[in-house]
Order: structure tokens, then sequence, then C-alpha cells
């Protein structure tokens, strides 16, 4: 493990002032995916990113707390090395507050997901190309959900599908809400009924001004569906959060379809969707259509 920033003493500055340090792991781009599901057991979140000039695939995760940060970097290693079989030296190193802040940013652009729906970030100019179009604006922040990651755009296909001659009085559920694009969606696709859950704060804080950002109404709160918190009941109940927690909180994700309700899952490798399909056919329901984009596949239910 390379580590390249001083030992600095957190409590001698806010967390304002510390300095944000970066995990930084080379890996192949077939087991980026693996390596990252394997990694969402660890406190500390990761993502991975491409650089589209040289090829290269690298997974990293973001702190201010030097000690928390090696200790999460031994963890990567570990992991990475039980998915691949190679020994990895995660590098450690300090970003300037101008490159944490802004440099990410050029390789996230306008993107058309579905026939009806564009992703702009906050921070690029677009105006729509017809009065059918839908643009949903973004500022991600520190958490998930730009609409680059092929579970995201499929949950968005699903959803501007659905809307397609769908009342407006239908009530939408969001479960692991993110950035709260899939929730914002669904309010400029006409759905009168908006909510978005996540178990955490940040989350739930971001959604709420994203869709200030947007003028949406969505109701934004904290729960966790694998600690059984009662929520409303949908029409259309979307969970694009990993296999593992589909599986284990299949009945409370499924309690929360309406009667004749549409369920949409997302977030599940191609190689573990049968077993996240079983454990909702237990629960009444059965894959009315799914999508495959890359290793990743999404499906839509009905009971």
């Amino acid at each position: 493990m390379t580590d390249t920033c001083p030992h600095t003493d957190n409590n001698a500055a806010s967390a304002g002032d510390a300095a944000v340090l970066r995990i930084r792991i080379p890996v192949s781009r077939d087991d980026s995916d693996y390596m990252l599901e394997a990694m969402s057991v660890l406190d500390t979140p990761v993502g991975s990113w491409e650089d589209v000039d040289s090829g290269d695939v690298f997974i990293e995760a973001y702190g201010i707390d030097p000690e928390e940060m090696r200790q999460t970097a031994r963890k990567m290693a570990e992991i990475a090395q039980s998915v691949d079989g190679r020994i990895h030296a995660p590098e450690i190193s300090c970003m300037d507050k101008c490159d944490w802040a802004e440099s990410w940013k050029q390789f996230y652009h306008v993107i058309r997901v579905s026939p009806r729906i564009t992703i702009r970030p906050a921070w690029e100019q677009y105006s729509p190309s017809g009065s059918e179009e839908i643009v949903v604006d973004i500022e991600p922040g520190m958490s998930f959900g730009t609409g680059i990651h092929p579970t995201t755009q499929s949950c968005l296909k699903f959803l501007d599908a659905s809307a397609a001659g769908a009342g407006g009085d239908m009530t939408v559920i969001d479960i692991g809400c993110g950035s709260g694009i899939l929730s914002i969606a669904a309010a400029k696709l006409g759905f009168k009924h908006v909510y978005g859950f996540d178990y955490d704060p940040d989350a739930v804080r971001i959604s709420s001004e994203n869709a200030a950002l947007n003028g949406v109404s969505v109701q934004f709160a904290v729960k966790d569906i694998t600690e059984g918190c009662p929520m409303p009941r949908g029409d259309i109940v979307i969970a694009n959060i990993l296999s593992g927690v589909l599986i284990e909180a299949a009945g409370a994700v499924s309690g929360a379809v309406a009667p004749d309700g549409v369920l949409i899952l997302s977030g599940i490798l191609e190689t573990q969707y049968g077993e996240v399909e079983e454990a909702y056919q237990r629960c009444g329901f059965r894959e009315k259509s799914s999508i495959v984009s890359g290793e990743w596949k999404s499906g839509m239910f009905i009971r």
C-alpha cells in the first residue's frame, strides 16, 4: 500500500478543513463490477471509473480520516484479491480541494437515457429537443446516482415505459433513492405521489436538494428496508439496490407494492439475477420483462 499523505491530526481541524483522501486500486474492466459488489460490505462507499484515453479502470473510495482510510485500503485490497487472485497495492493520496470538487465533472455529461428522459449535470447547458423530452437536472454531491450506471438507466427506461398511458394519480416508491434521480424523473413524468427512501441521511438530503433544483415535489425520508420500516404502498415500486439486500428484504419490498402494481428490481449482476428472481417468485411475482446491460440485469415484475 502506498500512502502519499502526511499523517495529520484530524482532531486539530474540522471536517471541512481536513484534506480529502483518495484510495485508488487499478483493476481489470472485467472484474470491476464483481469487486464493487463484493466491496459493498465496507462502511466506506466505493465506486469505479475508466480513463477514456488510456482504458485503465480504477476502484476508488474517499474519506478524511487517515487511519480509517488505511484500514479501508487494506480491506479493499483483500477483497480485490479474493475476486481476481492477484495481490493489489492501493494508493492513498491527498486530493486538492479544487480537484476533488471539480475535476471528476469533466467525465459526466448530458445523456439521453430513454425515449423521453434526459439527464443533465447541473453545471452543463442543455435545451430539450421537443415538448415530450423530460430533462432531469442532477447535482450528485457525495451520493450515488448520476444516471451513468447501467442499472440506473434500466430503471429510467422501465419508468418511462410504465408512465406511458398511466394515470397521473399513481404512487411511485423509490427504495434506495441515492441522488433522487429516479424519484425526480417519476415526478417529471407526471406521477402525482412520489416517495423516496434511503438508509443514508446524506442521500436523503441530496435528493431533497435535487428535487428543489428540478422544481418538483417528492417526499424523501430516511428508512432502512432491511429493518422493516413501514412505507406507503406504490403502484410502481423501484428498488435499485444490491442483490443481497433485495433478497434479504424481499418480503418488505414486495409488501410495498399495491395489489395490481409493478415492481422494478435493479442493481443486480446478471450472474445473481436468478437468485433474486426466485426470492420474488416466492412472494408471488413473475418477471414481465428484463434489460441486460453489460454485466447487469434489471427486471420488471408483476403479480
